[in-house]
């Protein structure tokens, strides 16, 4: 698995109506015990819209769209402000799709950032830097490896410390028994300031409460959880 460059990392869909390209935000390769090692794109999201209109190019209601593919199976999502109206769609990409075309262009050359001071120098350069969280689920022995650009770092030089707090990314849930893996997965935002361990909030329904009452529910990200068998590393990604 080659650190990839995702600047250069994109996905094309192709329906009769439309061509759509679409930048990739984040990775995630992973690993089940008796199955093939499976990679999944998660692409940037947008707002709903209609094309090439003359007027009005933007949906109302609008809603955000994003989704993920993998080589062979497609998830999409839109929400919405109200979390009822989330609209949840997944399968086969033959079954939706004329084409689909994507791949995450490896970086031509980078260099592992190893110890703290390491990390804060590339951040105060201004380089661009590329993380992973790995994890291994001990009940049943499968690994996700998550990949994604750090837009957001921390650095304090004076103490010598860091702290990524980044996404969204695809995070895989060990516990899941859906039976649609892209299911499987939250859009999450990662963070964490050691090589190992990280925090993880994730994109759900979320009620909206006032004087104890719950009002409604929208999507945010709400749902915390941590990994601190994660194992974390960077790298800068050289010219």
């Amino acid at each position: 698995m080659r650190v990839g460059d995702y600047s250069r990392s994109f996905v094309t869909f192709v329906l009769p109506v439309n061509t759509a390209r679409l930048q990739i935000e984040a990775r995630c390769v992973l690993s089940l015990p008796g199955a093939a090692e499976q990679e999944f794109a998660l692409f940037a999201s947008c707002k709903s819209e209609v094309c090439y209109v003359e007027r009005q190019l933007f949906q109302d209601p609008n809603y955000d769209f994003s989704g993920m593919f993998s080589d062979t199976r497609y998830r999409l999502e839109r929400i919405h402000a109200d979390a009822a109206a989330e609209k949840f769609d997944a399968g086969p990409i033959a079954s939706r799709f004329d084409d689909v075309m994507w791949e995450v262009e490896a970086a031509e050359v980078v260099r592992p950032l190893t110890d703290k001071e390491a990390v804060i120098e590339a951040t105060l350069r201004g380089e661009i830097i590329v993380a992973r969280n790995e994890m291994v689920d001990e009940a049943s022995g499968a690994r996700a490896v998550i990949e994604y650009p750090v837009k957001t770092m921390n650095v304090h030089p004076e103490t010598g410390t860091f702290q990524v707090d980044t996404g969204p990314v695809p995070l895989y849930d060990f516990a899941s028994d859906e039976a649609e893996i892209m299911a499987r997965f939250s859009w999450a935002y990662v963070a964490f300031n050691e090589f190992r361990g990280a925090c993880f909030v994730s994109q759900a329904p979320t009620a909206i409460v006032r004087d104890g009452v719950e009002v409604a529910r929208t999507s945010h990200y709400s749902v915390l959880s941590e990994r601190p068998d994660a194992v974390n590393t960077l790298w800068a990604l050289e010219a």
